[in-house]
């Protein structure tokens, strides 16, 4: 009871506060680089929508080839990896693809959690574009307005999505959360949990430009 009443207390403080700080992350640009890949990197073929924004991001077949390179460390947020999905997560659904995309968002020593469809890293809310509920790169009122809602089977998930929440995670030494960018599209630390480090076969630097 006692932890329970501290963790929602956090809750509250976090969706209450007039004046919540923010945490920001300048370098990580919504563009996809392209690159000429070198003799010892990955080219990966990816066809899934979970990494999309409305531009078939990160999809070979719309683009070309990621190129993913195993010299990854350091490791820093907003970095796109590449990895080995969780067999927990492949025995569930065996239409996950063995290997997975992901993007780093809580590193180690940090306590991530998300709070009405916003990321929060050590209660600072996470003023990126990808630290909030998306569709295809759609906020909320970026989606409800755009949409056709006459065809939206369930406008009642529809809002609940964008309402996502997800109790705080204190992000171990040796693992990271990571999350999809499209998050009802993908498979990610708000279902398995944290990422061991080991699991990852490298970082997505772009498209190839073969």
């Amino acid at each position: 009871m006692k932890k329970r009443m501290i963790i929602f207390l956090s809750l509250l403080l976090v969706g209450c506060s007039p004046q919540m700080k923010t945490i920001t992350d300048e370098a990580t640009s919504t563009e996809i680089e392209k690159v000429t890949p070198e003799d010892h990197q990955l080219l990966v073929v990816w066809g899934s929508d979970a990494m999309d924004r409305g531009n078939y991001d990160y999809n070979s077949i719309a683009h070309s080839d990621l190129v993913v390179d195993s010299n990854y460390d350091p490791l820093k947020r907003g970095d796109v990896l590449y990895y080995k999905m969780l067999e927990s997560e492949t025995k569930k659904n065996p239409m996950i693809p063995e290997d997975y995309l992901g993007r780093v968002v809580g590193l180690p020593g940090e306590t991530v959690m998300i709070r009405y469809g916003h990321v929060y890293i050590n209660n600072k809310r996470l003023d990126t574009f990808y630290g909030e509920a998306t569709m295809t790169g759609s906020t909320e009122e970026e989606y409800l307005r755009k949409a056709d809602l006459s065809q939206v089977e369930d406008i009642g998930w529809v809002k609940s999505y964008f309402k996502t929440d997800l109790n705080p995670i204190k992000v171990d030494e040796g693992t990271v959360f990571v999350l999809v960018d499209q998050w009802w599209r993908g498979t990610d630390s708000k279902d398995f949990g944290l990422l061991a480090i080991e699991r990852i076969e490298g970082k997505v630097l772009g498209y190839s430009k073969k």
